[in-house]
């Protein structure tokens, strides 16, 4: 067992020394080299099987690239290389108690008025373990499937895996503010507050560390890299794409015309 760190964006992802890897997972860049794995690895609780296969994976690439029409027409077409890879991520269980303040709509003279509460609730959370998935990604990933879980092999995986790098302490103070945000987010909607304040006490049930089945898809536009992420339990995709930028254009030009025309409407009245 080997691992190979990426200059470009610091990944490091162990493999099969008899597999071959050419490039960055993550990032696409062939700034690669192998490190011996020198520390002992914080070892998962369980993986999550793989579902989708390549040919499914390939074409929900397809769907995505067509999924807006911002994206460039030549995005379908594109060769994309994708890579199979198990990404550790935290996952806790937690009870939220929130004591909230905030301004909701009313009959008055500035049109708002104050409310406060205590809210309960019990919620989950993802917290990448590692450089190769970030918390916007896998929240856009989820849901996954827990029920299938297995336990870890540890080093005797086929499947290239990245390195747990961030501890379980780190990773509370992490889902922690995460949670308090969430849960601060979910009152603002259910009350319609204009804004809202509040602390909150969380205490954590379970905690396990998860290997995530993950498609990881480079590709290259106008000679840039990009790089997007597939559940490869559900087939969802995440990530970003290039704009196209005819249509981008179109749209500022549309938008100063339309300025235009209401300043010297304006003027006119």
């Amino acid at each position: 067992m080997q691992v190979i760190q990426c200059a470009a964006c610091a990944g490091s992802v162990a493999y099969d020394a008899k597999r071959e890897v050419a490039a960055c997972l993550f990032c696409g860049s062939v700034a690669v080299h192998p490190e011996t794995l020198a520390e002992q690895i914080r070892t998962p609780d369980t993986m999550l099987a793989f579902e989708v296969k390549r040919e499914r994976a390939e074409q929900a690439f397809r769907e995505w690239a067509r999924g807006s029409w911002w994206y460039p027409k030549e995005l379908r077409n594109l060769s994309v290389v994708l890579n199979d890879a198990l990404l550790p991520a935290w996952r806790f269980d937690a009870r939220i108690e929130t004591h909230w303040a905030g301004l909701t709509r009313a009959l008055t003279r500035s049109g708002l008025r104050p409310v406060s509460g205590v809210a309960r609730t019990q919620l989950p959370i993802m917290v990448p373990a590692s450089m190769g998935l970030s918390v916007r990604e896998i929240a856009a990933l989820e849901p996954f499937e827990l029920s299938a879980a297995k336990p870890w092999r540890d080093l005797k995986s086929a499947v290239p895996f990245e390195l747990p790098s961030v501890t379980e302490t780190g990773a509370r103070e992490r889902a922690r503010t995460l949670l308090s945000a969430r849960h601060r987010d979910s009152l603002a909607r259910e009350h319609r507050l204009q804004r809202c304040l509040g602390s909150s006490l969380i205490e954590v049930d379970t905690t396990r560390l998860l290997m995530l089945p993950i498609w990881i898809g480079s590709f290259r536009y106008r000679g840039l890299p990009w790089r997007l992420v597939i559940n490869a339990q559900t087939g969802r995709v995440t990530g970003r794409a290039p704009l196209d930028r005819l249509k981008v254009g179109l749209a500022i030009a549309a938008a100063v015309l339309v300025g235009l025309v209401l300043a010297w409407w304006r003027a006119g009245q």
